[in-house]
Formats: C-alpha cells, structure tokens, sequence
C-alpha cells in the first residue's frame, strides 16, 4: 500500500543525499520536477513538515482539520514545485501556502457547522469543538500577516524567526549579504507591527519577539507524513477531503497568477477600445493590429517622474505590480499610473475618451482569503494627466467593473453586492474630477458592458434568477431591450457596441460544448447584429478555447480578442486532483477583421497551471 512504501521511503532517505551531504532545496525540487523523483520528495516533507503541521494547527485551531490542511499543502507543492523561484525561498513558500489551505479548511468548516447546527443552539465561540485561545488566536492572526509580507520579508522572517537559522546561514541560503537579511526582518517587524495595530492587536518590540518567537514547529506524526506523501505522489489516494482542499487553494492560486500573466493582453484591449485620441487635429489611430510591445524594466527608484502627459494616439496601457504604465505603440515608456499606499491593482483600467484620464479600480491590501468577504474593498482611482494628486473613491463590492460614458465627462461603475448574479447590482455615475456619486437608474439587475457612442445607450447583460439577456438601456427605462438570450454563464460575460452602434461583440457559452458548460468554461465570442438581433460566432475562434474578452478598435475595422487554451480531458472530470495543473497551457491576444477573419497574434504567454 502507498502508506507503508512512503513511510519506509522516509526512514531510508533520513537528512542526507548520497554523497553524505546535506541536499540543498534547489536540488531537491529539480529531482523532483525533472522525474518526480520520490525520494527527493520526500526529504521536503521531512524537511518542512513540523514549519507546515505547526501553521496548520495554529490557523485552523484543530488537530483534525490541521491533519487534513497539511496534507493538501504538499499536494499542492507537488502540483506547483517547478514554479517555487527561488528554491532558497520554499520554506517561506510553505508558509503561505500552508496558512492559505488552512483559512480554507477553517473556513469550510465553520460553514458546515453553521449548516449543520441550529440557530438557538449555537455554542459561544470558545466553546466550540477546536476553538483556539487567545494566545493561539494572536499567532494565528500573526500567521495571517506572515503570510502577506512581501516575498523577500517573508522569508527572512521564516527562516529566521521559525526554522532558527542564524542570520548568517539565511544569507548564504538567500544569496544575499548579512547585512540584507538583517534590513530585511527589520521591515518586516515593522510592517508586522502596523499590520496588527490595523487588527487592534498593539504589541510591543518585546511583545512582537515573544509572538514571533512561539511559532515553534511541531512534530508530525510518521502515519500523517506517510499519508502526505501517499496524497502528493498517488492522486489516486487523495481523502477527499484533502482533494477538495488542495483543489481550492490551486483554483485560486492560479487565478492569481492568471490575472498577472495575461494583464498586459487584458489592459491591451482597454487600450484598443479607448486609447486614441478623439480630437480631430490628431492624425489616425494606430490600427488594432500593431503589435503590443513587451513590458519594460522598471524605473530606477531615484529617477524622478516627468509631468503626466495626455495620451496620445494608439497609447497602450500595460500593467505591472505598482500599477498601470504608458506605452506607445513602438514599447517607449511614459506616465505611470500608481496604485495608492496598501493597494494593488486589479488591471481593470480605462482610458477617457479623449485621453486625458486613466481610472482604474484597486483593491486594498489585506490578510490572505479562500473564500470571498460580504464586499471587496475596492477603490476608484482617476488620475489625470498632469494633477498632482488622483481622485479615490470607495466603491466596496463583490465584483466590480468600469466604463467610461461617450464624453468623458463621468465613469460608470457596477457594483454587485449580493451573493446571486442579480441581487444588489448598483450602477453610478462618478465625477473624475470631483469624485462626486450619483445614481444611473437603469432597469433592476443590469449590469453595464459598454456605453454608446449617442451617449444615452448602454449596453446590458440583465439577469433575472438563473436567466441572463443581453440588452440595451437607457437612463430611466424600466425595461431592458433585448438583444439576445445568454446560453450560459462563462464566468464573466463580456461585450462592446460597435463604433457605429449597429454591432454587438460579446462573449457567451455554446451549449453544445456541456463539459467546458459544466466547468463554467465554455465563452465564444460573437457577433450580433442590432437591427435583425442575429448572431454568429466570430470567424476561425479555436476549438477548445475560452474567451477571456473582447473590444472593438476605434474605426470598428478590426477586433480584439483574449483566449485561453482549454483541455477536454480536463472538463470531463467531477473533481480536479493535484497533478492536473501540470498540463501546460498557453494564452493569446488576437487582433483580426471585423468578422474575425485574418486573425493574427500579438501576444501569447505560457501558463504552468490548467486549472482557472
């Protein structure tokens, strides 16, 4: 059985390689990645199960749920060890991942209690089966803002402050001076104390020590370890509750990760739609199909910025961690557009119609999630081009999305804060320059895609129940037109009247495609024609592909469009197992004719997970 082979694997291996070594982590995951090598495996559990087993008891306040969370941790390092960069830095990895599975299983754990016991019999908190202390609540809340710092902070602090290595020995794992380790856990403390004092938890330099210094490891039962291994090396073995873990945690892992990498193609297509200058002494817009320049290096931190200037023809919008940076269609770099203090940005940016002004939403920053808050609090950020200081407006929801109106003269924000598709969705109109909030009265439940070019219509997916319609609105209708009945939900629906306002391009799912429509993965793009309401999907889209978004270029000859690759193999599972995301997957921005004929590439990116 997998259970004797590993546990026997493991007292064979012991701490060194076989030259009589200790094997550095670097080496040990490249075995691994190169042939799932076993052994090396294996000497990473016993490496860093009591730092896994130690979080895990500590955030899910359970022996039972610990044991379960610390087995979907190494499924998900088997699943994801060819992306720890770098290698020095996987005990710091651990950690996070460790205290993400964790919040999971507490999470799912305390909704199954709240399912399962009455209202009026509920018990008080610390009488609950597994409650936590105070004490262990103050490490499990330190847990949770360990799990935030920056990369680099992070793995000062849990190599230094957990593993007990000397700051000496963590530099010459990190490759980086003793000094740095030493700068390094000094930001961290300090960020550490702000973070808690954020919390209410206000904690002396001492107090802070003696809280970081409790993070003891703990010993891993050999049975645990064995069954750890059994469930990253045998998915065929994985409890199925480890499975359900581990295959959360990498769904959001890899929405992360695919948010980034496909941001510069994302906020690309912003740029197509909105980016060229209106004014009629501006020579012609790029066309859509000019190639979207790589992203550039990073300013050098001391370099001052120049004055933000309008944007000009073609501008594109490109997305990096601080924010969203101007390029022009030949990759020269100009205005940078920041996130504030303690936000990030969400890459969901536009530019005015004219091109004076960039608004975009962020998030704020805070302890990692698993499952979604009652509201996101996310922001509204308008810069423009040449002010000092943006306008910020607070816009708090589960979802939100942006457009501008046809003048430039307000942003039109939707916010959903209910947990259906059609509860609590609010529209506003918001002022750029004063920040100013009204409401757009539109019929109840309309989400808004895009506004038109007449300045009155809006484009709308409506949602009544489970029922979804694309339609248009007006300020003050009480019903939607509809233009066309959605086939299914694709996990975000997305479209673009034409320039001309006689077109719709938009993403729906395809009935016949009912294992990518039982994932939520099934999104074409198509074309719908106003007048007659038929549609068709766009010409030479790729089998076994998702749509991700779609946009018009500014003289309505040419669209653009974002798909990702899907595997069939895949959707015809009930339940994704921790080798699934292995399968390599790519994503590509297409720009092609108006019907979608001639499409031509013009930024692919390779992906590491398949799972979105």
């Amino acid at each position: 059985m997998p259970t004797a082979k590993f546990s026997g694997l493991a007292l064979q291996l012991g701490r060194f390689a076989p030259d009589g070594h200790p094997a550095a982590d670097g080496e040990l995951l490249a075995r691994f990645v190169a042939t799932r090598d076993e052994p090396a495996f294996a000497e990473l559990v016993r490496r860093y199960g009591r730092l896994v087993f130690a979080v895990c008891r500590r955030v899910t306040g359970s022996h039972h749920l610990a044991e379960d969370a610390f087995q979907a941790v190494f499924v998900v390092l088997a699943a994801k060890a060819a992306s720890v960069r770098p290698a020095a830095a996987l005990p710091a990895w651990l950690h996070a991942v460790a205290t993400r599975t964790a919040l999971r299983a507490r999470t799912v754990a305390d909704r199954r209690r709240r399912r399962e016991t009455p209202v009026e019999s509920l018990p008080d908190a610390a009488e609950r089966e597994g409650a936590p202390a105070a004490d262990a609540d103050l490490a499990a809340v330190v847990d949770e803002e360990i799990a935030r710092l920056p990369d680099a902070l992070r793995a000062a602090v849990v190599l230094c402050e957990m593993e007990g290595c000397s700051r000496k020995d963590a530099a010459a794992r990190l490759g980086v001076p003793e000094g740095t380790v030493s700068s390094r856990l000094a930001a961290a403390r300090k960020a550490l104390a702000a973070r808690l004092r954020s919390r209410g938890i206000a904690l002396s330099a001492a107090g802070l020590s003696a809280a970081l210094g409790s993070h003891a490891t703990a010993r891993v039962p050999a049975a645990l370890t064995a069954r750890a291994l059994a469930s990253a090396m045998s998915p065929g073995v994985v409890p199925a509750a480890v499975a359900a873990l581990s295959t959360g945690v990498l769904r959001i892992m890899f929405a992360q990760k695919l948010k980034a990498v496909l941001a510069l193609a994302t906020v690309a297509l912003g740029a197509l739609a909105c980016a060229a200058v209106a004014a009629s002494h501006d020579p012609p817009p790029e066309p859509a199909g000019t190639p979207v320049p790589r992203p550039v290096a990073a300013r050098a931190q001391e370099k001052k910025a120049p004055a933000l200037k309008p944007a000009g023809p073609g501008t594109l919008l490109l997305a990096r961690q601080s924010g969203l940076i101007a390029l022009t269609p030949e990759g020269k770099e100009g205005d940078e557009h920041t996130a504030p203090k303690d936000t990030h940005t969400s890459f969901d940016g536009r530019l005015s119609p004219d091109g004076t002004r960039v608004a975009f939403l962020v998030t704020e920053d805070g302890p990692p999630r698993t499952e979604p808050p009652e509201a996101w609090p996310v922001k509204l950020v308008i810069h423009k081009f040449g002010a000092k200081e943006p306008v910020i407006v607070d816009v708090p929801a589960r979802q939100v999305g942006l457009t501008w109106t046809a003048d430039g003269t307000r942003v039109v924000v939707t916010k959903r804060t209910g947990d259906k598709l059609e509860a609590g969705i609010e529209n506003l109109l918001i002022d750029p320059v004063t920040g100013k909030t009204e409401p757009l009265a539109l019929p109840e439940g309309s989400w808004v895609l895009d506004c038109g070019r007449d300045g009155k219509t809006f484009l709308v997916v409506h949602w009544d129940g489970k029922k979804g319609r694309l339609g248009l609105a007006a300020k003050g209708d009480k019903e939607v037109r509809v233009l066309t009945d959605l086939k299914g939900w694709t996990g975000r629906h997305d479209g673009r009247l034409s320039p001309d306002g006689k077109r719709v391009l938009y993403t729906d799912a395809d009935p016949k495609e009912k294992d990518a429509n039982k994932w939520g993965r099934s999104a074409k793009p198509y074309l719908l024609d106003v007048a007659t309401k038929k549609r068709e999907v766009l010409a030479e889209f790729p089998e076994n592909a998702q749509c991700m978004g779609v946009t018009w270029s500014p003289d309505g000859k040419r669209v653009a469009y974002i798909w990702h690759q899907l595997h069939a193999e895949l959707l015809k599972k009930d339940m994704f197992n921790g080798t699934d995301p292995e399968i390599e997957t790519e994503a590509f921005l297409i720009v092609a004719d108006a019907d979608g004929k001639n499409p031509k590439t013009v930024a692919s990116a390779k992906l590491d997970n398949a799972i979105n």
